[in-house]
């Protein structure tokens, strides 16, 4: 399988997220940046962090050209320097574009380092290109498909994770149709035979706005597993008065390592294997790549196969939750929270009485001997918080104590937010 034609604009939508996902982790900008550079800011939608823009330091910009660098593999063709020089999304494209041509090959998608140790993982362009005609397949299929075609791809998700980027550029690519990037502040307009792309937190959002649906709109769910509720709410009835129910929403299931292995239409059904993914006699997924050969593909979580092709999905397997896409293991922030010389112990979980779901904390500080703690010194862990932690492990609320929750048999235990005494927010 050849590749797909990837253009300078699909680079441009590319470059765009990735910056602005690299900048708004950096310690001093997550509280004033969001997860994604407006779609439709500036002329072109670029971040710009020249002098004029956003005024990055130099190892800011470092950081910024590694990441590019890497997304592009640029050190294939040695291009890795020309970044460091740029100032733009917009700049970037055209450098990977020459990238490319000068030999860079295939593209390497990067965890955020909120689960441990930031990963690089690196995907060859054509499987990535088999994958998307798989996907067209599957959406194209008597099984799922809707009464009106897809015309426009509405992409809601980031385009540099391998999720975004599969379904957002490689997949319209696929079938010939254009993509639109969106954010829920700045939905278009929807169409029928739209097909929009997005994670759990927006579909929820979607699901509770009362956003009308023309009719023949499909959507596509990943990241995590969807509420059963919110998938039944959005494929059931209209979310509004107005409109219609979707005509389909596929849940997809993968991850950064393996892109996507299977798919479900309904919240109870099981998941089905996607085309070239295969069970194998020791219940793990194996892929038939374009050359012939197979590859194995590292599930990490548990599975419970109910035929050849179809598989429950029991829980995670590493701890993780969601935030707004992202993955992120609380017990990393607690770490990072316990790196302040304020904090003696920190516990960090899924705060789910917020909507969206953020994370809450639990601290037990540090007093001086003899002295009651001053309120100063939690204030002074907030704002640090804020500005060192990357905006999807930023914490809705703080709760301070002078021992960890436990519960009766001395375990870990959850605790409320509301009805705290005073200097718990």
């Amino acid at each position: 399988m050849t590749a797909f034609a990837i253009t300078q604009a699909d680079l441009l939508r590319v470059c765009r997220d990735l910056a602005w996902s690299e900048i708004s982790a950096m310690p001093g900008l997550a509280q004033r940046l969001g997860p994604r550079v407006g779609p439709r800011t500036g002329p072109q939608g670029a971040a710009d962090w020249s002098a004029s823009g956003l005024a990055l330091d130099s190892l800011a910009r470092m950081q910024l050209a590694t990441a590019a660098a890497t997304w592009c593999n640029a050190y294939d063709a040695g291009f890795e320097d020309l970044f460091l020089a740029k100032r733009s999304a917009a700049d970037w494209a055209a450098v990977m574009l020459r990238a490319r041509a000068g030999g860079a090959a295939h593209f390497t998608f990067s965890s955020s380092g909120s689960t441990g140790v930031r990963k690089h993982i690196r995907h060859r362009e054509d499987v990535l290109a088999q994958e998307a005609q798989a996907w067209a397949h599957v959406l194209g299929s008597a099984a799922s498909r809707a009464a009106t075609p897809i015309s426009r791809v509405v992409v809601l998700v980031p385009t540099h994770h391998i999720y975004g980027f599969i379904w957002g550029v490689l997949l319209p690519l696929a079938l010939k149709v254009p993509s639109i990037d969106a954010d829920l502040a700045d939905m278009p307009d929807l169409m029928p035979g739209d097909l929009v792309i997005a994670v759990p937190d927006q579909w929820a959002y979607l699901a509770s706005s009362g956003t009308p649906w023309p009719p023949g709109v499909q959507g596509i769910s990943s990241t995590a597993p969807l509420p059963h509720a919110i998938h039944r709410q959005l494929i059931d009835q209209p979310a509004s008065g107005t409109g219609a129910p979707l005509a389909r929403l596929l849940q997809i299931y993968g991850s950064s390592e393996t892109a996507g292995l299977a798919w479900r239409a309904g919240p109870e059904a099981p998941y089905t294997l996607a085309p070239s993914r295969t069970r194998t006699a020791q219940d793990d997924i194996e892929l038939l790549l374009p050359s012939g050969l197979t590859a194995l593909m590292p599930v990490q979580d548990q599975l419970k196969w109910v035929s050849d092709s179809q598989f429950e999905l029991l829980q995670r397997s590493d701890n993780s939750v969601q935030v707004g896409g992202y993955n992120v293991s609380p017990d990393w922030v607690a770490q990072q929270l316990q790196s302040h010389p304020a904090v003696q112990q920190a516990a960090v979980r899924l705060d789910t009485s917020v909507t969206p779901p953020r994370l809450k904390a639990f601290v037990v500080l540090r007093a001086p001997l003899n002295q009651p703690h001053d309120p100063s010194q939690q204030q002074a862990l907030e704002a640090w918080a804020l500005d060192t932690l990357p905006w999807y492990a930023a914490l809705s609320s703080f709760t301070y104590g002078s021992v960890l929750p436990l519960n009766a048999m001395g375990k870990p235990s959850d605790w409320l937010v509301a009805g705290l005494p005073a200097g718990s927010a």
